[in-house]
């Protein structure tokens, strides 16, 4: 049995146009979700603000200073105080050691060197020097009473102490050396182990203090000194019994 399906045409439903008026309502709706949503936006951000500003790299106190400059600063410069500071400890501590021991702490050219501060670095280090006139200062020459002709002469002396270790070389008056170069350095005589050695170098009012560490030759223990086997440590160059020039061979880590 089939349906009868009827073709119906109906017309669409007539559309009422809006009226001046509502179409004026419907502006004003729209204008003021979108002025409220810009005031959620702005009232986001003040809120946010304040902890952005704390969270800042550079904070200023009410003088508008850079309180992280200032910091950074001042503990650059107590770093600075520090090290310094342990400078001159060590080097008043080598003053008196050599004092102690007998030797000239007030010539105008000195060479010192002390090692073993700490008990572990029983080592046989020497002190050197040669000058001009080729004379070589050492334990094997030179030592107290003898002198050079410039005066020059190792006046402490030790040999793998188990306590502090000192040498020193001493030239008591610039009136009695030569022109040209009086040169520096350090021997590990029997090739021991050790963690550093402090050198100190004073010629007239200038004093440096170097930081020498561990260092091999190739003779351990040899009567016969080779020059390779000496650590240099600087070369000082007097003319018309004054000082003309300092070379440092180490760096010195004050003066």
């Amino acid at each position: 049995m089939e349906k009868n399906i009827e073709n119906k045409n109906i017309p669409p439903k007539a559309v009422t146009p809006r009226t001046e008026e509502e179409r004026r309502k419907r502006r004003q709706a729209w204008m003021c979700g979108i002025l409220a949503f810009l005031n959620l936006i702005a009232l986001a951000l003040l809120i946010l603000l304040p902890f952005n500003c704390k969270g800042s790299h550079h904070h200023h106190n009410d003088d508008d200073t850079d309180t992280t400059v200032v910091i950074d600063s001042t503990i650059h410069v107590r770093d600075t105080t520090r090290v310094v500071e342990e400078e001159e400890d060590v080097s008043d501590e080598m003053d008196r050691e050599v004092g102690d021991r007998g030797g000239d702490v007030d010539a105008f050219m000195r060479f010192t060197i002390m090692w073993n501060e700490n008990g572990r670095d029983i080592v046989d280090l020497d002190a050197h020097a040669e000058e001009p006139s080729g004379a070589h200062i050492y334990f094997h020459s030179y030592r107290y009473p003898q002198r050079t002709r410039c005066g020059g002469q190792l006046d402490v002396d030790m040999q793998s102490p188990r306590t502090k270790g000192v040498e020193n070389i001493s030239w008591p008056s610039a009136n009695q050396l030569m022109d040209g170069d009086y040169e520096f350095g350090i021997h590990n005589f029997d090739n021991g182990r050790f963690g550093e050695c402090n050198v100190k170098l004073i010629v007239g009012n200038k004093s440096f203090i170097y930081k020498v560490g561990h260092f091999n030759n190739s003779h351990p223990r040899s009567e016969t000194i080779y020059p390779d086997d000496i650590k240099p440590i600087a070369v000082v160059t007097i003319k018309n019994h004054q000082v003309e020039n300092i070379r440092h061979i180490q760096r010195p880590v004050s003066e």
